[in-house]
């Protein structure tokens, strides 16, 4: 847990830094000077720091960009399922629809689930002797 900050400590910080930016750069760089500050080394230090942070919120933005993708690929992964899964219920139907002779337990398929239409419709198959698989 992190501890708040004392209310008199962040005034004063946002007093310090109301101060510096209403610095001119030519005041800035005299106080740097005066403490000490190599004005080119800094000058680096900093430009480093700022390409640093683009690069880390370039690379934030990829990764948002790949979970989008993976996310948009998972959805039509599962809409290409649907199709299949709608596509074997209608070989079921047309085999139901044109089987009259099949018991009700045979016949009832409404409550399957979308990984066994492939056993049901093999089931089916096999009971009415067609062979509706054409890749075989």
């Amino acid at each position: 847990m992190t501890k708040k900050k004392d209310p008199g400590l962040t005034r004063l910080e946002d007093e310090m830094v109301e101060d510096v930016f209403a610095m001119s750069d030519a005041e800035i760089e005299a106080e740097l000077r005066e403490e000490g500050v190599d004005i080119n080394a800094f000058d680096k230090e900093m430009d480093d720091l700022f390409a640093s942070a683009l690069a880390e919120g370039g690379q934030r933005r990829l990764q948002g960009a790949r979970k989008a993708v993976d996310l948009h690929n998972e959805r039509q992964k599962r809409k290409e399922q649907q199709k299949s899964q709608d596509e074997l219920r209608a070989q079921i139907a047309a085999i139901v629809a044109g089987n009259p002779d099949l018991t009700m337990a045979a016949r009832n398929f409404e409550k399957e689930h979308d990984g066994d239409l492939e056993g049901v419709l093999e089931d089916l198959q096999e009971l009415t002797g067609d062979d509706w698989d054409d890749d075989e």
